[in-house]
């Protein structure tokens, strides 16, 4: 797997953890996206729903 997709998959992993506690923009910015509208497409692309209803679905199981 070429490094790029690693760490792709890694700053979304580590999204997982910062969206139980702090709002998607801050989130995006934290992991190293460029724009918060960049986040939610890589994030949905991956997880097949946007941050902010992974958040709720989390926010809702706690």
């Amino acid at each position: 797997m070429p490094y790029s997709k690693v760490r792709a998959k890694l700053r979304l992993s580590t999204s997982r953890v910062l969206l139980e506690t702090r709002p998607v923009a801050e989130v995006a910015h934290r992991v190293g996206y460029s724009s918060p509208s960049a986040f939610i497409t890589a994030f949905t692309r991956e997880y097949g729903c946007t941050p902010g209803r992974y958040a709720e679905r989390e926010y809702d199981r706690g």
